[in-house]
């Protein structure tokens, strides 16, 4: 008897562990690779360790998608870990974008990274570390899972950050970075743990139903509330908790700068969607004061700094800062319309923003990158492709239609219409008038007569991750209800709002 209780504990217990490391297989299998990488940089001579760890970076990255998009078709996500994480579909999304941001930036990076002279193989792990923590975040469930894959993905940015040991803005950008993103960890852990003084678990779901009832005029939650959002708009990039961007972004490695302006953005707002959408619903009132207070200085401080930008990487990063504010509509409008807009609008925000750092990384040179707009002039002769391009990404950032990015905005603000936020919707349109300027001013030294007459020297790598975000930037605009219907699927149920 004893034996057959102990046997059915024990497999009980395999049964349990291997059922919920099965919620999170494009996590462990990411994992796994990296751990491969690892021994693979310490064990192969230095001339081999660069191209086979980018190897095991750009498979584990790809079965990682791989294994989100077979769970996203066949499996049934649900709670692991006694509550800790997820496997649902709003966590598939998130997997399966940052997956393809891993393959995009290792593709870009590969000969980025040769050109300057860095060394390839922590690079990649750094990476690999990074986008496993954004994973992290996205299927956590309980505010410790959050903070913990929010550190490891903070980390492991703030060393790549610094990555060029040569540069000293680089280093001053990694000083910067730790500083600022510690402080804004500090806020996001007090917010958290007064939320959790006043609800007694850390569980998201579990909150929500402790404080039906109860969290309306507690002064505790509401500072939490405050607290955790100053943290999130650091971390989102939002004003007026944007200063440390431009500097950020301006003194890392081009590669770097392309990756965190789109990782960490998405990684953010899956924070924000998870804790305060999905454990704070019965206060929406208010944290979406706060949330659209954020939302309309971010789209007019980011579009109003960009103008007078002459860096590629300062606009882009000022650009970043507005786009911050557009997707906040989204999140402060709720509902089954506001969040499937989030989650379509950073998809496409992947491809036309990475794609135009990753051609302003093809710009670099050994001694440094070459981020200025007179960088771009007679770019069409130099590159006819990536001047196309450069146009795709700059429009579809824009918001003009047929790219990708004008029905991202436009679901975005619809939703916003519709759930009465007008004033908020009619700021956002003036100020993506306003960004045309910008945007176009890019694109006048990239098809300016100029006497340069060298060729860009281009990877395959580097042509076909860039080539496939502008494509991309333009099917999904042509054709956005396969995406927009996944974007609906992904979202978190039980939703708030209209």
């Amino acid at each position: 008897m004893m034996h057959a209780l102990g046997t059915s504990s024990l497999d009980y217990t395999w049964g349990q562990a291997l059922a919920d490391l099965g919620q999170i297989s494009p996590i462990a299998t990411l994992t796994g690779f990296m751990m491969l990488a690892i021994v693979a940089d310490l064990v192969l001579p230095k001339s081999r360790r660069g191209g086979v760890v980018a190897m095991f970076a750009t498979v584990g990255f790809s079965y990682s998608l791989g294994t989100a998009a077979y769970r996203w078709l066949y499996a049934e996500g649900g709670p692991a870990y006694n509550g800790f994480a997820t496997g649902d579909r709003f966590a598939l999304f998130f997997e399966m974008l940052f997956a393809i941001l891993g393959i995009l930036t290792v593709a870009v990076s590969h000969s980025y990274l040769r050109r300057r002279g860095m060394r390839e193989g922590e690079f990649h792990i750094l990476i690999i570390a990074a986008v496993i923590g954004m994973m992290v975040v996205a299927s956590a469930t309980s505010l410790v899972t959050v903070f913990l894959g929010l550190e490891l993905l903070s980390i492991a940015l703030y060393i790549v950050c610094g990555y060029s040991r040569v540069e000293t803005r680089s280093q001053e950008a990694a000083a910067k970075y730790l500083l600022v993103g510690g402080f804004a960890s500090a806020f996001v852990l007090y917010g958290m743990a007064l939320v959790y003084g006043a609800s007694g678990t850390t569980l998201i779901p579990e909150i929500a139903n402790r404080l039906q009832e109860s969290a309306s005029g507690n002064p505790m939650i509401l500072l939490g509330i405050v607290l955790m959002g100053v943290g999130f708009a650091f971390k989102v990039s939002a004003a007026p908790f944007h200063m440390w961007t431009p500097d950020v972004y301006q003194g890392s490695p081009i590669a770097v700068t392309a990756f965190m302006s789109v990782g960490t953005k998405a990684a953010a707002f899956a924070m924000i969607v998870r804790v305060f959408a999905g454990g704070l619903p019965h206060l929406a009132p208010e944290w979406q004061a706060l949330l659209a207070f954020v939302a309309a200085t971010s789209m007019i401080v980011g579009n109003l700094m960009a103008i007078a930008q002459s860096s590629l990487k300062r606009l882009l990063a000022y650009s970043g800062i507005a786009q911050a504010g557009y997707v906040l509509v989204g999140v402060v409008a709720g509902g089954q319309n506001g969040l499937s807009a989030v989650l379509f609008y950073l998809f496409a925000y992947m491809f036309m923003n990475f794609g135009a750092f990753a051609v302003v990384a093809l710009l670099a040179g050994p001694d440094g990158d070459r981020d200025r707009l007179t960088d771009l002039d007679g770019l069409y002769r130099r590159s006819p492709l990536m001047a196309i391009l450069m146009t795709v990404f700059m429009l579809s950032l824009a918001g003009f239609p047929p790219f990708v990015g004008f029905f991202g905005k436009l679901f975005l603000f619809t939703a916003g219409v519709s759930a009465g936020y007008t004033w908020l919707v009619v700021l956002a349109v003036v100020m993506s008038v306003v960004s045309v300027y910008y945007y176009v001013r890019v694109l006048i030294p990239v098809w300016s007569v100029s006497t340069r007459a060298d060729r860009l020297e281009t990877s395959i790598s580097s042509t076909m991750a860039i080539a496939l975000s502008g494509a991309l930037s333009l099917v999904l605009g042509l054709y956005p209800t396969t995406l927009l219907i996944a974007g609906q699927l992904g979202v978190p149920i039980p939703v708030f709002g209209p």
